[in-house]
């Protein structure tokens, strides 16, 4: 299939991390990637030696090269990507409503 691809709006990646740097200098650094706006990240689980985090990343056109070459400077590994909004702006969410029976 060729055509331009559509620019990556948000990315959702799940990361195990040492526990230094902290989730402060970690998202300092990531949103210091020209393509990354905002970066909001979330301790998960934690450790001896490790912490895994949600991290939620947020850009025009998220560059997952660059994001993934930030991460692994780190010290980090990205388990999985859970999460990503593709197109010309950002999909507003709806919340799942649960059916009683």
């Amino acid at each position: 299939m060729a055509g331009k691809k559509q620019a990556v709006k948000v990315l959702v990646i799940d990361v195990l991390k040492p526990h230094k740097p902290s989730i402060v200098e970690f998202a300092q650094e990531l949103c210091s990637e020209k393509s990354v706006q905002n970066a909001n990240i979330a301790v998960t689980a934690i450790d001896e030696k490790t912490e895994t985090v949600k991290v939620t990343l947020e850009g025009s056109s998220i560059n997952f090269d660059a994001v993934s070459a930030t991460v692994e400077e780190f010290g980090a590994v990205i388990h999985s990507v859970d999460k990503v909004i593709v197109g010309k702006r950002k999909v507003i969410e709806v919340p799942q409503i649960d059916k009683k029976e």
